[in-house]
């Protein structure tokens, strides 16, 4: 709070005080004579002493509300201060009286007896006069300590929140490397080494491009081009017995979401679907905007579920890590849920708040 709006609104108060002090106090004494100019210049002067000293008081009950201080002395200091200005309003008090002797003709002090009268007229006062700004000062304090604690909460919050994610993030990486690794072993020891250095040049290529992923989120648009190349990447290994379609509405491409959302899902379906069935067997990957919500449904026509198969105590990282984003990120806004296709395979779908990823920081995966 600065001291000139301090002073503004510490000096209009004033005034509207003594004007009300004085009007009570000529109309109550209007068979005296007194003089109401006399009487209002008393009573600015009263008034306006503590609309002047006001900052101090404020700046000294800030500082009271300072933690970091040490209480007694503060203690020491608000005393102190306040016994010194109710002294220098009293002293004031007097030499106003004298000077234009407020109830004249009626009576006409000097200055010893005004300073006597304004002392035992005024200490109560002047105690509370003085009070009021220090409890605004305090207050003030007070807020706004709590706002920046608040506020600095909010951002170790945040912090905390995107370095949870980040570590998420981390986990899925390595996961996937070494998933592939062993997908690439498997073609070398199967005698496969054109294929297997195939896949190997496709990892790298796909591995270059979740170095330059911008951060935590990316475009609907982004991570589809990506499961893409992974795809692709796999097509080495499952050769033409895999079969893709993609149904990505135009007006989803733009939504926000996770960075590597989609990949753990689509690599799940080849290692726990596709690699264990023998033939045909086709990959289905769609997304709608349906009343404000995206709607990602990833299906495939593979070995489906084991039996009792339960999301929160079965799941392996790649669904434990996906689920764990979407809760840190969207709580109980988004959700994941997977389940058998009647005519076997694996039907997974995740819903989640369609907004538009920011242009800033969010560009296309690779």
């Amino acid at each position: 709070m600065s001291w000139r709006l301090i002073w503004l609104c510490g000096f209009v108060v004033a005034a509207a005080a003594a004007l009300s002090a004085s009007l009570q106090t000529y109309v109550s004494m209007t068979s005296h004579g007194h003089a109401f100019v006399s009487i209002l210049l008393w009573e600015l002067a009263c008034w306006w002493f503590w609309a002047a000293v006001a900052p101090l008081l404020v700046a000294q009950g800030a500082r009271f509300a300072d933690p970091a201080r040490s209480r007694p002395r503060e203690w020491q200091r608000t005393a102190a201060l306040g016994l010194v200005l109710i002294a220098a309003h009293i002293g004031v008090d007097a030499l106003v009286i004298v000077a234009v002797q407020p109830f004249a003709p009626v009576e006409r002090y000097a200055f010893t007896r005004a300073l006597a009268t304004a002392a035992k007229s005024e200490w109560m006062f002047d105690i509370i006069a003085a009070t009021i700004p220090l409890l605004i000062g305090y207050g003030s304090a007070a807020s706004e300590r709590a706002q920046r604690l608040a506020l600095r909460e909010s951002h170790l919050e945040a912090d905390l929140a995107r370095a949870q994610l980040d570590a998420l993030r981390l986990e899925i990486e390595p996961h996937f490397l070494f998933n592939t690794l062993n997908s690439i072993a498997s073609l070398i020891r199967a005698g496969l080494p054109d294929r297997a250095l195939s896949m190997l040049l496709g990892l790298s290529d796909l591995m270059r491009s979740t170095l330059e992923t911008p951060g935590p989120t990316t475009t609907l648009g982004a991570e589809v081009a990506f499961v893409q190349r992974y795809i692709a990447l796999q097509r080495v290994r499952f050769m033409d017995r895999l079969s893709v379609s993609y149904a990505i509405e135009p007006d989803c491409e733009e939504c926000e979401v996770p960075t590597l959302l989609l990949q753990p899902l689509v690599e799940n379906a080849f290692r726990h679907g596709i690699a264990r069935r023998a033939g045909a067997c086709a990959l289905d990957i769609s997304a709608r905007v349906d009343a404000g919500r995206l709607r990602i449904r990833i299906r495939d026509d593979g070995a489906g579920l084991p039996a009792g198969f339960d999301l929160h105590g079965g799941a392996g990282v790649g669904l434990r890590n996906t689920q764990s984003r979407l809760e840190r990120s969207y709580g109980t806004a988004a959700s994941l849920t997977i389940a058998s296709r009647a005519g076997g395979g694996t039907d997974v779908e995740i819903t989640m708040p369609a907004t538009l990823a920011s242009v800033r920081g969010v560009q296309a995966a690779g």
